[in-house]
This record gives C-alpha cells, structure tokens and sequence, in this order.
C-alpha cells in the first residue's frame, strides 16, 4: 500500500490538503502526523467554505469522522454545552455522520464512527466538550499541536466488519465508485464498485491546483493491463466536471477505438459529461488545422514506400515496416537535417541502422514528402510540426484547464510539445501509461518530452481484468518470447486455486483462411448459444485491410448485430465488436479472438528481413499480443493459418487441439 511522504507516517487521500486556509493544512499536517497504520480520507466537497473539512480516519476495522465547520460558525461567541446542542450547523454534521453507515446501525453511530470537531479559535486551548449521546467531541487547537494521536487513542469508534467499513467508504465519497451507471441495490455488492487505493489516490491526487515549477501540474498514473487506467482518467474527467464545471476539459487517445470506447464510458457515468472533448490526438490537430490540409496514413501509400524501397534498400534488407518506423521516428522527433538524423542515437526498439542506410532513409523521406505535396497531401506524422509551426506564427485557440491523455506510451515526443502549447495557466496533465505496452512505429521515453515525473507518478499495483488462466499464458508467452525485457507479471506465483481445463486459453489453426473464418463463425454461434450476449464478444483483427469486410460477414452469417470499433461511431454496447489488432488498445471485452495472426508471424519470417529488422519485429510483436491477449476477462482464442505452430505458442496452458491429433483443428459450421 502507498504511504506519505514519510514511510512512517499515515496516508491520506488525496494526499495534499485541499484547503490552504486555516485550519486545513495545520489539521491535514496533524492527521499525517498519526502511525503509518492508520488511513485518512479527505471529502471532496464541492465548496469547503460552505461545508467545512471532513476526515474518515481508519485504523484496522476501527474509524472516526474528524469534522470542521465553516470560519464563521460561531463567529466570536464562547463555545459551551448548550450552544453546540443547539447549532443547527452542528446538527446537520450529526445527520451527515449517520447517513454514512447502513441503516440498521444508524442507531449505534455514535459508538462505531463518533465525531471529532475542530475548533481551533472557539475553544480553549485544553478544553473539550462533549456530546455523549450523539457521540461528538469538540476540541480546540491543542488538536493540531501533537495532541491528536492521544485523542483518537481514547476517542476512536469501535472495530466494525469489513462490509459495514465499504459502505460507508462508498457513502463518504460516492463519485470514486468506479461504476455509476450500474444500480447496487444489495450492500454486499458496493465493494465491486471501489476503487483500490492506488486507483482512489490516482483520481483525486493534485485535486487544487497547486503552484510549481511549471505553468500547469503534473500526473502520470502507470500500470499493467487491466489495472484500472482508462476507468481511473474517465472517472476523474467526470470528477473534474462536477468541480470544475465551467472548465475546458479534453481527452485525449492515440486512436478511433479507443476514443469512442471512452465516450461511451463517459456516457454510462450519467452525469453531465457533455463539456468534455473526447478526441484522438491527430483528429484533434486536424480541427486545429482547420481542415485546410490532406493527411494519410502510411498504409494508404503502400505502393509508394514500395517504390522507395525497390529505389533505395534492395541490398540493404530493410522492409517497408522499417522504412515507415525509421520516418515516423524522424517526425516523431521532428528531426529537421540529414546531420542532426546521423547524429541522433536510438534506443529502446531501435534497428541500429548504419549511416549510410540512415543517409538511404532521409533520401526516401525526402522523395516522399515531396511526392505527397505535389498532391496536397501529407503524413499523419507531419501533422504536429505542421500545427507548431503555425503556433510559432502566431495561431492561437483557447486554451485547456484539464488535458487527460490515455495510453501516452503510445504518444510521440511531438506529440506531447502540441499538447504543451494547449495547456492554460494553472492546469493540469493528466496521463496514464503501460510500460509494457509499446508496438507502435513510436515509442515514448519521457525524457524526450521535457516533463519531470519525478515524484508525480502512482502506479497501479493489482491486475482486475485477466482470468488466471488467461495471464499465465500471457505471461509465458512474453517470456518465450523476450526473455531479455522485464514485464511486469500478470499472474501471482502464489496463485494457489486450480485452473480448469474449460478456462484455458485455445490455439486454433487451419490449412485456409476460408477455413479460419468459418470456425470462428462457428465459435462465436456455440457462445451465444450458451447464453453469451453479442455485446459480451469482441474479435480482434491483425489483418486491418479486412475488418470491415468480416464485420459484414459475420451480420450476415450469424445474424447479429456487429460494430467496427475503429471507424464507427456506434454505441450501442450490445453488438459484437470487431477492431483492427493494433487499435485495441483500453478495449476489454469477456471473450476475445485474435484472428490472422499469420501475418505477424509471416512478418518476422519475410527471409528479405535482416536480422536486425527481425529483432524489432519481434519486439514489436510481442508487444502487441501482450496488448490484445489482454483484452479478454474470460475466453481468449487464438486463430492463424499456418502449415506449423510456431514455437512461442508451446507454452503451458494453451490449449491447442492439434497436439493430441495429426490435424489441424477441426473446421466446426453454424449448424452443427
């Protein structure tokens, strides 16, 4: 569990005061000042100036509600007995304490969460007054001069179960439930809906503004697959409009998918969430832009990177994959000379090219770029550089309160110097990254970006997404594969229940892609069957060339509802998902196919590749089948067309028919 600033000390969450008027950092230092046993809680109310501080302290099944009412409560009057009885301020803080506990036990609050009301400049500076009965100590500033330890010691309520704790956690703060839409009528259900406390610390730390270094403040939230990433940014986002509701709020993703994923999340929350601009980072430069420029995808201009390398590196071994990674990594940078190129050292997933392969790839870039424009058009990757440099002559657009970036591993260094130039005056970043993530022809080191985490990063220790089953195999797979790279694992050692046959993940491969197609039909109609829904089904697709065109195979085959994540805008969460490999990314789903694996594996075969290249392909690869394995919470099957299983997929735990038979896996039809 995280603690302060100091090992020894109590968490709080969030971790600074969110008040700098007195009382609120002299109590919120007290507070921290108790043993590292203990567990505050600050409530995040709208408007401290009206409602005063609230602290839920807990100590093992134990707890206490510390309190402060508004400055000018009492104004200058003297504090006694009766006053306080009386004050309806006073009252209503009762009311507020019980409403917190279930109702059966309302009647005992004064016993399992008594109050400790501070007041500092009411009250002498030893005395305490007491109102047994409704259980409420008030004490003045001898609290928040050492004295509070030896207080909670006498004062603190009696232990409560853990299910009674939940609830009034879930009371006290309701906008951290993780799930709102979702109607808990049952109080043992409410502990689905919490967050861990890394994940509560991630949505509401920097909760003020606070004054630095910098123009704005800064967050990075790392963490695996199915941490709790994308749930924690949306949950804050619609936090931060509940606080902030006149700010300008944006969202930002690397792709489509993900960015409508997101959007629908936001809607599902049910809250007033229409302010926030969702976008995917290059759409959104394109709106900047104003539309007045074509920009293309590498993968719309195949024949004319083919051309380059047939022009330019038949002898050398480098494929149009290392030629459109080498030029994306030049933008990504905006590397502006050959020299500054030259001179430029790479790491992480790099090819390590030679010079004179490198001074090859500028000539390519350079025939490409020129060749575009004679079109109008350019590379998405010129996108940012285009927008700073009409920033730097003078193009200006309002500005931002709160940027959240989602999956910013995936985010180039240029990328991050745009998003700089939208920041207000006393804003925010907020960015969650997986380090284990990183297929993309970009790779982000934060050094490159100019933000200093040190000290701003949380990281999500506890994996909630993956079946046992299902991260064992993921987490074999890696190490098969780049046993060099540490990962973080998904599956616990100490794992200790037995996994059932029936939950591993399978391996199907067929002699034809026609044949792959049709046991995929066939699965996916045997799952319905068994009362899955469409909407429970997400397939993933290596080959983005046919997404679309399966999407509409399976409507007409299965008769069912089925939705392309990557272009569509539908919402409708009861269709079947399809989504090109490479833009799942956030997306989760119960059951999961990956289809067309051949094609990556065809890849790091291609006998052109050199060895170098083969390396990054596999990097890269295995990257990207940890993301999309990773999809799944429950079924995961793997589907390719090969003559052979390739050698990585020999793994523990995945299931693969053609082991126990000289044939491939059976091709099984809608109708059997």
């Amino acid at each position: 569990m995280p603690r302060g600033p100091n090992q020894n000390m109590a968490l709080i969450i969030p971790e600074d005061s969110l008040t700098a008027s007195y009382p609120g950092p002299e109590l919120h230092e007290s507070v921290q000042q108790l043993s590292e046993e203990f567990v505050a809680r600050q409530q995040l109310s709208s408007d401290i100036n009206v409602t005063g501080l609230r602290y839920w302290v807990s100590h093992d099944k134990r707890s206490v509600l510390i309190a402060t009412l508004p400055e000018e409560t009492f104004g200058t009057s003297f504090v006694d007995h009766q006053l306080l009885h009386q004050h309806p301020l006073v009252f209503e803080l009762i009311q507020e304490r019980n409403a917190l506990l279930p109702e059966l036990l309302q009647e005992h609050a004064s016993r399992l969460l008594p109050i400790l009301l501070i007041l500092p400049d009411n009250l002498k500076i030893k005395q305490t007054i007491q109102l047994k009965e409704q259980g409420l100590l008030a004490i003045g500033g001898i609290a928040l001069e050492g004295a509070l330890p030896a207080v909670l010691s006498k004062y603190i309520g009696m232990a409560a179960s853990e299910q009674v704790n939940k609830i009034i956690r879930s009371r006290f703060n309701p906008q951290l439930r993780l799930d709102k839409q979702q109607k808990q009528t049952e109080e043992n259900k409410l502990a689905t809906l919490l967050p861990d406390v890394e994940q509560e610390l991630s949505m509401t730390s920097d909760w003020d503004i606070t004054t630095s270094s910098l123009p704005y403040s800064l967050r990075l939230i790392l963490g695996s697959s199915g941490s709790g990433k994308s749930t924690v940014l949306i949950n804050r986002a619609a936090m931060l409009v509940d606080k902030y509701p006149r700010a300008k709020i944006l969202v930002l993703t690397h792709n489509k998918a993900i960015s409508n994923e997101l959007k629908q999340q936001l809607t599902n929350i049910g809250k007033k969430t229409h302010g926030i601009q969702c976008l995917p980072f290059l759409e959104w430069c394109r709106k900047l832009l104003g539309g007045t420029r074509q920009f293309v995808y590498e993968d719309q201009e195949t024949e004319l990177f083919d051309l380059m390398i047939k022009r330019h590196f038949e002898e050398t071994g480098l494929s149009r994959f290392g030629l459109i990674k080498e030029i994306n990594f030049i933008k990504d940078r905006m590397i502006e000379t050959e020299a500054e190129y030259l001179a430029t050292l790479r790491s992480g997933q790099s090819l390590a090219l030679s010079n004179p392969v490198r001074k090859r790839i500028w000539q390519a870039m350079v025939e490409v770029d020129t060749h575009l424009k004679d079109r109008n058009s350019h590379l998405w990757a010129d996108a940012p550089a285009i927008l700073l440099k009409e920033f730097e002559e003078g193009k200006t657009f309002e500005p931002f309160q709160h940027i959240l970036i989602d999956e910013a591993q995936y985010f180039a260094p240029s990328w991050i110097k745009v998003i700089k130039h939208a920041l207000a005056n006393e804003s925010q970043l907020f960015l969650t990254s997986d380090p284990d993530q990183g297929f993309y022809n970009r790779s982000l080191e934060w050094k490159e970006t100019g933000l200093d985490f040190r000290g701003r990063t949380i990281r999500l220790k506890h994996h909630y997404r993956c079946s046992p089953a299902i991260s064992r195999v993921v987490d074999t797979l890696w190490l098969h594969r780049l046993m060099e790279q540490a990962q973080h694992p998904l599956y616990s050692i100490n794992h200790i229940d037995p996994i059932q046959p029936e939950d591993h993940p399978q391996l199907l491969h067929f002699p034809t892609q026609e044949d792959q197609k049709t046991r995929l039909f066939s699965e996916i109609n045997q799952l319905l069957k068994q009362d899955y829904k469409p909407g429970d089904i997400l397939v993933l697709n290596a080959d983005k060339q046919s997404t679309r065109f399966m999407a509409q195979d399976i409507r007409e085959a299965l008769n069912i509802k089925a939705t392309t994540l990557t272009g569509s805008m539908s919402m409708d969460t009861e269709n079947l998902r399809l989504c090109d490999l490479e833009a799942a990314t956030g997306i989760e789903s119960k059951i999961v196919f990956i289809t067309g694996l051949e094609k990556l594996f065809d890849m790091e075969a291609d006998n052109k590749v050199s060895e170098r290249e083969r390396h990054s392909l596999r990097i890269t690869n295995t990257h990207l089948l940890h993301m999309a394995m990773t999809r799944a919470s429950e079924k995961l099957y793997l589907l390719l067309t090969t003559n052979t299983i390739p050698e990585a997929f020999n793994i523990e735990g995945l299931d693969i028919p053609t082991l126990s038979t000289t044939d491939r896996a059976p091709v099984m039809y809608i109708n059997q």
